[in-house]
């Protein structure tokens, strides 16, 4: 059903001041969607909306046999202490979530990415480093290993000469 047809139904129970409907799919360029998910109206009396809730729900849409709506069922319902703004409140928050959503996505792509590419770099340098290695000579690969300084003999002789004199001394006593 289009918008100006529900419109037309619902105002034969009473004025209606208000119609959303939303659409099946989201709008893409060119005809808008035909076909409608889910949809709000709003009466300019209570009483008349509580009526066509009770009335209406659980019922069939109508039409004729042959009429793509005549399997399809009236779900409604009088939703009490509901603000036109909560509708639109719900929509921005689904909308800004979505959004938020698709920036995480985008992040994470791009950390794989410069992960990936980081990995690639240093595999080429790598590579690079290899072949340069191998045109050096065998001698400059050769490991080097800090030596510890040896030590002087003559610092042996001089403790054991001193070795001497304390042990006499240490007789003596």
């Amino acid at each position: 059903m289009t918008v100006k047809k529900v419109q037309e139904y619902f105002s034969e129970f009473g004025e209606v001041r208000r119609l959303f409907l939303k659409p099946e799919r989201p709008k893409k360029k060119g005809k808008p969607s035909k076909f409608f998910s889910e949809g709000w109206v709003e009466f300019t009396s209570k009483k008349v909306a509580k009526r066509v809730a009770e009335c209406l729900n659980n019922t069939q849409v109508g039409g004729k046999r042959h009429s793509p709506y005549f399997d399809a069922l009236w779900s409604i319902r009088y939703l009490p202490k509901f603000q036109w703004s909560h509708l639109h409140e719900r929509e921005a928050y689904q909308k800004a979530e979505a959004g938020q959503l698709m920036r995480a996505e985008i992040a994470q792509a791009k950390r794989e990415i410069n992960f990936y590419s980081r990995g690639a770099d240093k595999h080429k340098r790598r590579k690079i480093n290899k072949t340069s290695n191998e045109n050096t000579s065998e001698a400059d690969n050769a490991i080097k290993v800090p030596q510890a300084k040896a030590i002087d003999n003559s610092c042996e002789e001089n403790k054991s000469k001193d070795d001497r004199g304390l042990n006499i001394t240490t007789k003596l006593f």
